[in-house]
């Protein structure tokens, strides 16, 4: 769940006419009232300048602090949107700060925590929001996904209990209720470990030596290909949940052919159908790719294209195999293949088995031809550039001087 919090209207400025002018060129309520032209033109750190002079010579007065922690809101919103989400941070705790009865700087620096994975921050802030506003309805159901997102089911389902019961047309929430619930049916007994920076849940019945592994494997990658990305660190516990493939799929709806999947939480299977356990060197290279998700989702938020996220937990999990460049040697042949803009917004789910193995082996293809000619560093410029929400084709022309026709050629061009 992704929610967007924006700036909310700033407060009048009734009962500032009696503030006493103080020892400077103008008067807090010439300064607030600057402030709120600037604010209405949408030039926010020009309100915050003019509402911080307003500020130190009326401390006392509500409405300008109001006014300062409303534009601070709103500066922090421009950054949202452009990614930078560090920075929208510390516009809201300053916020916070100046006006700290005010629930809403809390409820949206908790949306923002969530986007940066910094659950438990997320859960500090959304817990202090509903203290100061008891019963409003953004704030538990932030708080109901920060708690799911910490692995608390139970009272998650609590928090979106309550908002579904004052409002029940909420249809996202609801279907992300169900799937809650689904997967407490399943996991309701699993044991938990943990790691330095994972938290692993699991079946009652798994083998100390495989969940030891599979720990062992994530702290490995967490290193490994933090540096790869040029020092990518998501914040910690992520999150893992590892199954019996029947569990998987009863807990995910997902079909037998998918490996694993990541949805804010590390979810794979650890045994084939027939209940026998993976072998080690399967078990590392889902881990391994789902774990790549879990950094370009850190580096990205929502704006990784689908064959940029597969292509590059692909090429990280596993090197170049010849039964999928056959594979996209027939399609191309064939004239079936896809096109790389058709591949930027495909979920698991939007295609049939046949073709999402295509997709992915196109997406492989095409990012380990980036990251063999040009290596890493390019691969992480590409990515700074789509943070900064470049389109994927403006991205690649920028980094790679290539265009996606360009970059299909050259794919063609290896598999020949």
């Amino acid at each position: 769940m992704r929610r967007r919090f924006f700036a909310l209207i700033i407060a009048g400025v009734g009962g500032l006419g009696t503030l006493s002018v103080q020892a400077q060129s103008l008067s807090p309520v010439e300064y607030n009232n600057q402030g709120i032209q600037a604010y209405n033109a949408g030039r926010h750190l020009e309100a915050i300048s003019c509402f911080e002079k307003a500020y130190q010579g009326a401390r006392d007065n509500a409405t300008v602090r109001r006014n300062l922690c409303n534009a601070h809101q709103a500066r922090a919103n421009d950054l949202a949107q452009e990614n930078n989400l560090i920075e929208a941070a510390r516009h809201l705790n300053l916020a916070i700060g100046i006006d700290p009865d005010n629930p809403s700087p809390l409820i949206q620096l908790g949306a923002y925590y969530l986007r940066m994975n910094m659950v438990q921050d997320a859960i500090f802030r959304l817990e202090e929001a509903i203290e100061i506003k008891p019963g409003d309805l953004n704030a538990h159901e932030l708080l109901g996904e920060a708690y799911y997102r910490d692995n608390d089911i139970p009272s998650a389902r609590a928090q979106w209990d309550y908002v579904l019961e004052m409002d029940p047309g909420r249809k996202d929430l609801r279907e992300r209720y169900e799937k809650a619930f689904r997967e407490e049916s399943v996991e309701y007994d699993f044991n938990r470990a943990g790691s330095r920076h994972f938290r692993i849940s699991y079946p009652r019945n798994m083998p100390y030596p495989i969940r030891s592994r599979v720990l062992n494997i994530l702290e490995s990658a967490y290193w490994d290909l933090g540096r790869k990305f040029g020092g990518a660190y998501p914040p910690a516990p992520i999150q893992v949940i590892v199954y019996e493939a029947d569990q998987f799929s009863e807990a995910t709806q997902l079909d037998g052919h998918v490996g694993g999947v990541y949805d804010g939480k590390i979810r794979i299977p650890l045994t084939d159908a027939t209940g026998q356990f993976l072998p080690d060197d399967e078990i590392k290279r889902r881990l391994t790719h789902e774990y790549v998700h879990v950094i370009v989702r850190h580096l990205l938020d929502e704006k990784a294209p689908w064959w940029v996220n597969e292509g590059l937990a692909e090429t990280l999990s596993r090197g170049p195999e010849p039964i999928d460049a056959d594979l996209l040697r027939r399609a191309l042949e064939q004239g079936v293949a896809f096109r790389l803009a058709d591949l930027e917004a495909h979920q698991l789910k939007a295609l049939r088995p046949d073709a999402l193995r295509l997709a992915y082996a196109q997406a492989h293809a095409a990012i380990g031809q980036l990251w063999s000619r040009f290596g890493q560093q390019r691969i992480n410029q590409f990515l700074a550039e789509l943070a900064a929400g470049a389109t994927p084709e403006q991205a690649l022309q920028k980094v790679f001087r290539r265009t996606y026709r360009r970059l299909e050629e050259e794919v063609v061009a290896v598999l020949r």
